[in-house]
């Protein structure tokens, strides 16, 4: 930890060595973070809370009282959700800081063991997190290199950033916008086994959005439902893609990004010339002649040379090839 951030736990130590309560608790963590908002990030560590957590848990409680919870941690102490906010945090971190109050001088090592001990455990989950979205980014990247419109469009920079809501459902990428989408992707990443609950889960939001698309746009101009699945979840639990697979008009997968970028192009009036390994091309002939009107060609020789010119895209196992 830097020295601002040990002064700034010191500071809070201060507080619960005088015996301050759970709300003069918050109140010092709420001028903390009105100086450096970022210090919530140490606070969610040394509590043991991940960035999601506290949002969940601070929905569920409210529910009740109408109050919006924002989409980030870093929000949490300028709104007014910060009354409830303020000594859910202040009762998880003062639990467990409470025990080195005492220790006057010590404290900054036992702190920085602290540290230490659960920095660990937060890489793990910030690093599950980013792997589950890394799929959406790399989407976005080569939708923004190529030139398709797509919401959110800060996708491509921040995989994290809050997804398109479309008549209530959540989709990671809406091609080219909310107001005419052509294409909704759902991003379906599992970094681990997913177990019946993740199973469970995929088929809901995929029949879900899938209802929701045939309910809410009329034949003729509904927008494809486009699964973009991967990981070794899949691998260690397949049946958890046959309820996706059966229910998504289009998947891809990160190898098969290229696969998204046709689709976006053909729902959007756009042509791309692709270049594949000849063994992809033949194992997606079927997909290929489905959206044969958006490709211009197909390049399927000498695609070493490719890697490193700049003016082709990269796009899973394939490339997006400059119009001639």
């Amino acid at each position: 930890m830097s020295d601002d951030e040990l002064a700034a736990l010191g500071r809070v130590l201060e507080v619960i060595r005088k015996g301050g309560s759970d709300e003069e608790l918050a109140e010092e963590l709420r001028q903390q973070l009105h100086r450096n908002r970022e210090r919530m990030f140490l606070f969610l560590q040394l509590a043991g809370l991940t960035r999601s957590k506290i949002l969940q848990d601070l929905k569920g409680a409210t529910a009740a009282h109408r109050v919006s919870v924002p989409s980030s941690p870093l929000l949490l102490h300028e709104r007014c959700v910060w009354a409830l906010a303020g000594p859910y945090l202040a009762a998880r971190l003062g639990g467990i800081l409470k025990h080195l109050a005492e220790l006057g001088e010590g404290a900054a090592s036992c702190l920085e063991a602290l540290n230490q001990a659960t920095w660990p455990g937060y890489i793990r989950q910030e690093r599950a997190k980013r792997q589950g979205h890394e799929a959406e980014g790399r989407l976005a990247i080569v939708l923004r290199t190529v030139g398709i419109p797509f919401h959110p469009y800060a996708k491509a920079d921040n995989p994290l950033c809050p997804d398109a809501q479309i008549h209530g459902v959540s989709f990671d990428i809406v091609i080219p916008d909310l107001e005419a989408p052509r294409v909704c992707v759902k991003a379906m990443v599992h970094t681990a086994n997913i177990g019946q609950f993740g199973e469970s889960k995929d088929a809901l939001e995929i029949r879900e959005a899938s209802e929701m698309i045939k309910q809410r746009f009329p034949e003729g101009r509904r927008p494809i439902l486009m699964s973009l699945m991967d990981g070794v979840g899949f691998r260690s639990n397949p049946s958890g893609l046959n309820e996706v697979l059966t229910t998504a008009d289009e998947f891809c997968q990160f190898r098969t990004l290229w696969k998204g970028v046709v689709v976006a192009a053909a729902q959007t009036g756009r042509r791309v010339s692709l270049a594949l390994p000849p063994e992809s091309a033949r194992a997606h002939e079927r997909f290929l002649r489905r959206y044969a009107d958006a490709i211009i060609g197909i390049r399927t020789e000498d695609l070493d040379s490719l890697e490193n010119d700049p003016h082709v895209t990269r796009a899973g196992e394939g490339f997006i090839l400059p119009p001639d």
